[in-house]
C-alpha cells in the first residue's frame, strides 16, 4: 500500500538520520603530494623524560595569567608548558588542569626558528637547542602587564631580540627584532612551527580533531587518522591562521604576511608556517611579529579576537558543521539562557520550552490531520474494495480525498522529521558547546557533555562488570524512551496498521541511539516528549470542544 510504503520510508529515512549523523563530518579538502611545497625545519624528537623532569632540565620563564599558567623553555625560546586554570582533565575535585603544551609525555610544543637564505648566506641562526638569554634588568615572569625580552648574538654579530607579550586569555605574541651588524647583507626568514605527538589520540569522534586552517578565503582540514596514514596538507596563504585543534582546545598561529603551510606527520604531527625570505642589509633591523592563541575555543574569545586582532574566520576553529549558520545562533541562544538563569540544565530546559512553542503550530496542523485520516478510515476501506484491481486508479481517488479534506497521510511522521534539522543544531551545539564540559545535572550525570555513564546491564553498577558500549544504556535514556510510549499513548495512533507498529518500535530503536549520545541532549529530548504529551492533550481537549460545538 502506498501509506506502508511511505511510512517505511520515513521510518528508513528517520533512522538513517540518527543513526548515521552522529558521525557526520565537514568534508575536509586534503591533499597528498609526492613533496612539500617547501621543507620545514623538523626537530629531533629528544627522550622522553617525566613532566617534572623535564621541567628541571632547563633554565624557564614563568607565563601566568587569569587562564593559563605554565613556561618557556630557554632552550630553544619554545614554549613547551602550558595549562589551562580553569579546565580540568577529569570532574574529580582534584584533578589537574588541562594541557594544551607538554614538554614530556604527550609531547606538544611551539616554536619560532629562522632559516636562511643557503649558499653564501648561509649563517648562524639560533636552533632548537640555542640558549636564549633574559635581557638584563627585564620581567623574569610572562604576565599581561609584564613582557619578556630575550637575546642571543652569533659570532658573526648577528643579534636577536625575542619580547613575548600575553594578554589575559589565550594569545601570545613573539616580537622578533634582528638587528644585522655582520659587514654584509643576509637573506633570511621566519618558520613557526607546532609539533604535537598523536601517538595516543583517539579519533572516531564527530567533532573535527586534527590540522586545521583558515587560508584567505578557504578553510581546510585534516583529521588525525589521515595524518597518521601518510596524508598532508601544503598551502600557500597571505592571511589566516592554522594549527591543531581537539574537541575544546586549540593551538593556531596567526597568518599575516605571505607564507607556505604544511601539516604533516605521523605519530609526530608537525604545523609549519614558512615566511617568506627577507633581505636584512648591513646595518639595518628587521621586525617580525607572530601570534600564537594557545588555550581553549571560547566562541566568545574567538569572536573577539576576530574582531581585535583582525584574525579572519577564527570563530570557524568551532566545528559548527554544515549547518554553521543556524547552529551558531542556536549556540549563542543557548549560552544566553545559561548566563541569564545560571544552570545549564534550566537553560535546556527554557530552550526546549522555546523549542516547542515554536514548533506547535506544525504539531497542532499534523496531529488534527492525523485524526481527521482516523475518521475517514470507513471512506478508504471501501475506496481500497472498489478499486482492489486497479491500484492506480486507487491511488488517485485516494490522494483526491486525502485533498479535499486537506490531509496530509505522513502527519504521524510530519513533527518527527520537522524536528531532524533543529535535532542536529542541538547535537553539535551540545558536543561542542565547552560551557557543557564537566557541566552537571545532579545525581549520577556529572558531565552533560558526555553519555549517562549508567547501565541498565549491570544493574546500574550493582554488579562489577564493565558493559560494553552498545549495552550502555542508562537511567536518562530509559526515562527518555519512557516518554516516549507515554507520548504515544496521548497521540492519535495511525491508521495503517504498519505505520502503528513502526511508531511502537521508535522508543526502543531510540533508546538505543540516545545512549551514546551526550547527556544534555538526552535532557532535551525527554523533556520535548513531556511537553509534547500536554501539548497532545491540549490538542484533544480542544478538538473535542469544537466537534461538541459543531454537534
Amino acid at each position: 500500500m502506498s501509506e506502508t510504503r511511505d511510512a517505511l520510508l520515513a521510518f528508513g529515512v528517520c533512522f538513517a538520520i540518527l543513526y548515521g549523523f552522529s558521525c557526520f563530518n565537514k568534508s575536509s579538502q586534503e591533499s597528498a603530494p609526492e613533496a612539500p611545497v617547501e621543507q620545514c625545519v623538523v626537530a629531533e624528537e629528544a627522550p622522553k623524560l617525566s613532566r617534572h623532569d623535564a621541567l628541571q632540565l632547563d633554565p624557564r620563564i614563568h607565563i601566568n595569567n587569569e587562564n593559563i599558567t605554565g613556561s618557556i623553555n630557554l632552550k630553544g625560546a619554545r614554549i613547551d608548558d602550558l595549562s589551562l586554570t580553569k579546565y580540568k582533565k577529569t570532574t574529580a575535585p582534584d584533578s589537574s588542569g588541562v594541557e594544551i603544551f607538554s614538554p614530556s609525555e604527550n609531547l606538544c610544543y611551539a616554536s619560532v626558528t629562522w632559516r636562511s637564505g643557503g649558499g653564501e648566506d648561509k649563517i648562524e641562526l639560533p636552533s632548537e637547542s640555542t640558549v636564549w638569554t633574559v635581557v638584563a634588568g627585564g620581567a623574569s615572569e610572562l604576565t599581561p602587564s609584564t613582557p619578556v625580552e630575550l637575546t642571543w648574538t652569533n659570532a658573526s654579530g648577528l643579534t636577536f631580540s625575542r619580547t613575548f607579550t600575553l594578554d589575559n586569555d589565550y594569545l601570545i605574541s613573539i616580537h622578533d627584532k634582528i638587528t644585522n651588524k655582520t659587514g654584509a647583507d643576509i637573506k633570511i626568514a621566519p618558520s613557526c612551527e607546532i609539533i604535537r605527538d598523536t601517538s595516543e589520540q583517539k579519533g572516531g569522534t564527530s567533532v573535527h580533531e586534527g590540522g586545521i586552517g583558515y587560508f584567505d578565503e578557504d578553510l581546510e582540514e585534516i583529521r588525525f587518522e589521515k595524518l597518521k596514514k601518510g596524508k598532508r596538507l601544503d598551502v600557500s596563504a597571505s592571511d589566516g591562521w592554522c594549527g591543531f585543534t581537539d574537541k575544546y582546545w586549540l593551538t593556531s598561529f596567526v597568518i599575516k604576511s605571505p607564507s607556505k603551510v604544511s601539516i604533516f606527520g605521523k605519530d609526530m604531527q608537525h604545523c609549519c608556517v614558512n615566511g617568506s625570505l627577507a633581505i636584512v642589509k648591513n646595518g639595518a633591523e628587521l621586525e617580525v611579529i607572530n601570534k600564537l592563541f594557545a588555550g581553549a575555543k571560547v566562541l566568545k574569545c574567538l569572536d573577539s579576537y576576530r574582531q581585535t586582532q583582525a584574525i579572519k574566520k577564527f570563530d570557524l576553529a568551532v566545528d559548527f558543521g554544515w549547518l554553521y549558520f543556524a547552529t551558531k545562533p542556536l549556540f549563542y541562544v543557548l549560552q544566553f539562557l545559561h548566563s541569564s538563569l545560571g544552570n545549564l540544565a534550566l537553560a535546556i530546559l527554557v530552550l526546549t520550552i522555546l523549542s516547542k512553542l515554536l514548533l506547535f503550530p506544525m504539531a497542532s496542523a499534523s496531529q488534527r490531520s492525523m485524526m481527521k485520516l482516523k475518521d475517514l478510515q470507513p471512506k478508504i476501506a471501501l475506496l481500497k474494495q472498489r478499486y482492489s484491481n486497479d491500484k492506480l486508479k486507487l491511488q488517485e481517488e485516494l490522494l483526491a480525498l486525502y485533498k479535499k479534506e486537506k490531509i496530509n497521510p505522513m502527519s504521524g511522521f510530519l513533527p518527527l522529521l520537522i524536528q531532524m534539522p533543529i535535532f542536529f543544531c542541538l547535537y553539535k551545539v551540545f558536543s561542542i558547546n565547552i560551557e557543557m564540559r564537566h557541566a552537571p545535572l545532579g545525581f549520577w550525570i556529572s558531565d552533560l557533555s558526555a553519555p549517562d555513564p549508567t547501565s541498565l546491564f549491570n544493574l546500574f553498577g550493582l554488579i562489577p562488570w564493565t558493559v560494553p558500549s552498545f549495552l550502555q544504556i542508562g537511567v536518562l535514556p530509559l526515562l527518555m524512551g519512557g516518554t516516549m510510549i507515554l507520548q504515544q499513548r496521548f497521540s492519535p495512533q495511525p491508521a495503517d496498521p504498519a505505520q502503528a507498529k513502526m511508531m511502537y518500535i521508535m522508543p526502543l530503536v531510540f533508546l538505543f541511539m540516545f545512549s551514546s549520545f551526550p547527556a544534555g541532549l538526552v535532557l532535551y529530548w525527554m523533556i520535548s516528549n513531556i511537553l509534547s504529551i500536554f501539548q497532545q492533550i491540549y490538542i484533544n481537549k480542544t478538538i473535542t470542544h469544537t466537534n461538541k460545538s459543531k454537534a
